[in-house]
């Protein structure tokens, strides 16, 4: 993140913070649809997931002026809010929690031949189909990590973990998604 986006958004929390609902509605824009992904991945129904989110950001506006930035992002804050949101309703709901996966393909880029399209949507599906056999914790760092850009150090500190267990967690997680995709492959 290039240094003038972090200190726009750190002037963002901090109006936020002091109760400016406009600010509040810029950092809703700038983290809504990586928050929904996010817990989309983990909720079988779109309309859970827009509910969750906007739960999530409900609770997280009757809190920002308790944030406390402890040197990591607004992101890692918010991050840790969905968490619990989602764990919250799966508890209530008495639903296992699942692992949908981020919608990869949405992220790959535009391409104009309709055979590259498919195949990249069908390694898509595949990632997502390991992603969904990792435990929940593997899961949310491979997230966290690769989709989200976050540190190890900020990842520790938003799942609760030392650096060094995200590191351990997070080789893991890898290795568990090499094998996965290894044995697909040679089940072909």
């Amino acid at each position: 993140m290039t240094d003038r986006r972090e200190k726009r958004l750190e002037r963002l929390v901090g109006k936020a913070a002091q109760g400016d609902a406009r600010a509040f509605g810029k950092l809703y824009d700038e983290y809504v649809d990586r928050v929904y992904a996010f817990v989309r991945a983990r909720v079988s129904s779109s309309h859970d997931a827009e509910d969750l989110t906007e739960t999530a950001f409900l609770k997280a506006y009757e809190a920002i002026g308790r944030y406390d930035d402890r040197g990591l992002p607004f992101s890692a804050w918010l991050f840790r809010i969905a968490r619990n949101v989602t764990i919250d309703w799966h508890r209530r709901s008495g639903r296992a929690p699942t692992f949908v996966g981020e919608d990869a393909a949405e992220r790959l880029p535009a391409r104009d031949r309709p055979d590259e399209i498919v195949l990249s949507n069908l390694d898509a599906e595949r990632v997502r189909a390991a992603i969904r056999r990792l435990t929940e914790e593997q899961a949310d760092v491979i997230v966290l990590r690769f989709f989200w850009g976050m540190s190890q150090r900020e990842i520790g500190e938003t799942l609760g973990k030392t650096e060094g267990s995200v590191k351990a967690l997070q080789h893991r997680a890898v290795r568990s998604l090499e094998r996965i995709l290894t044995e697909e492959t040679s089940d072909e």
